[in-house]
């Protein structure tokens, strides 16, 4: 393929932007009470607050034995599924203590009592498009929330931290044409 050929191709390709997202948080309603966390408030305005996501890897607890001079190979368990966000935060650290509390008051529960629902969603990125729903992490609990780094010898910056997330089945919608399969 020549160079013009490929440049025009580059341009035609319809690119994935990973800067159109937004993110639903449905905490368990226990925790949602214990941490005063208000949907009508913090749940509309959280993508303000939201730098990045990093979804979950999947892999898995490899099985390979070596036997009869061959190689047995097969993937075995999955490993449990961690995801993370980086957050920005407002109002004398209202999410950093809201995220923190929320992660100790889940120590003392049960999952069934302290789960929540996390929802990712992929945005248009084109005038054709329509947002379309791209995980659904159910069973969800924070698994560590980040160290806060406050220093002097900066200028004026805007606060930041991040929460780790851990689920043991992430929902992935996978729709190819006429198929549609949810993992």
């Amino acid at each position: 393929m020549d160079f013009a050929k490929g440049l025009l191709q580059a341009y035609e390709t319809r690119w994935s932007y990973i800067n159109t997202f937004k993110v639903q948080i449905q905490f368990a309603p226990s925790i949602k009470s214990f941490i005063e966390w208000k949907d009508d408030v913090d749940g509309r305005d959280i993508n303000l607050n939201i730098v990045s996501i990093d979804t979950p890897q999947f892999t898995n607890q490899n099985i390979e034995v070596y036997v009869g001079d061959q190689w047995r190979l097969h993937n075995g368990r999955d490993e449990v599924y961690r995801f993370s966000m980086t957050f920005r935060d407002q109002d004398q650290m209202k999410l950093y203590k809201k995220f923190v509390t929320a992660y100790q008051f889940q120590k003392s529960q049960y999952l069934e009592d302290c789960k929540s629902y996390i929802t990712l969603w992929k945005d248009a990125d084109y005038m054709d498009e329509v947002d379309k729903k791209l995980f659904d992490f159910e069973e969800v609990m924070i698994d560590s929330v980040s160290q806060l780094q406050f220093n002097n010898t900066t200028e004026a910056q805007i606060a930041e931290f991040t929460v780790q997330f851990k689920t043991p089945t992430p929902l992935v919608d996978i729709n190819f044409g006429n198929k549609s399969f949810r993992q």
